[in-house]
């Protein structure tokens, strides 16, 4: 992962709430070893594992998955929508080629943004 954001913004959650890696994998119903991964950036989170830790630390799925502060997101959200849209493009769209500062954006990363978008597209339905 591209500087391990979401990685290291886990361990900071995980440490704020006194919870050692173990803790946490009892918590979320997964190994020890998983927890690591996601820490040094070998692997990421599934949605599940998002959902319950957003929970847990009481924070947005989004934080998560951006690997930002809740407030950070919640600030760069207010900045985008400063901005005129005027071209939208369709993430599920397959051919397109998704870059993020120069690189390549993984389709793993696609995939993880589309259930994503799905949670929340289902937490504002139950919302109406």
């Amino acid at each position: 992962m591209e500087d391990n954001m979401i990685g290291r913004y886990l361990k900071e959650l995980r440490k704020k709430k006194g919870l050692s890696q173990q803790d946490l994998a009892n918590l979320l119903n997964v190994s020890k070893q998983t927890v690591s991964n996601w820490e040094v950036g070998r692997k990421a989170p599934r949605m599940k594992a998002v959902s319950k830790m957003a929970k847990l630390f009481d924070v947005p799925k989004t934080s998560i998955m951006a690997g930002l502060p809740a407030e950070t997101v919640l600030q760069a959200n207010k900045e985008w929508d400063k901005y005129q849209v005027d071209k939208v493009i369709e993430i599920s769209d397959g051919n397109l080629k998704f870059t993020y500062k120069g690189h390549k954006v993984p389709k793993e990363y696609i995939s993880m943004l589309e259930k994503l978008m799905r949670c929340d597209i289902a937490d504002e339905a139950k919302k109406l």
